[in-house]
């Protein structure tokens, strides 16, 4: 599920994006931003992409048709040295043979 959003193929394409992210999704960002689906489309096909390495990877069933993705990350963006570290959770919900994220939080914390 997850994993797919952090690959640099994925992020660059418009078409994947409308596919994988919900049109009520929502994202916390481990800045302290806010933002939905529009902004993620805005953004993220233009961008380089970041180095990302996740652990520690977890599923929980929610509910029927509905997941949450917890994970580790470390994460350098295309232009930067500097490197950060968050907890990361998204809920993905079962849509027309797809999952898709509706929601997800990066928390800062310290380096793992």
């Amino acid at each position: 599920m997850g994993i797919f959003l952090q690959k640099p193929e994925v992020r660059a394409s418009r078409g994947e994006l409308e596919r994988l992210i919900s049109d009520d999704f929502m994202e916390f960002a481990a800045t302290g931003c806010c933002f939905g689906k529009a902004e993620v489309l805005a953004r993220l096909p233009d961008e380089r992409a970041p180095y990302i390495e996740t652990s520690h990877f977890e599923v929980r069933e929610l509910t029927d048709g509905l997941c949450q993705v917890l994970y580790r990350a470390k994460f350098k963006k295309a232009n930067d040295n500097i490197i950060s570290f968050s907890i990361r959770s998204s809920l993905w919900r079962g849509h027309q043979e797809v999952w898709q994220m509706v929601f997800h939080q990066g928390t800062p914390c310290k380096p793992f």
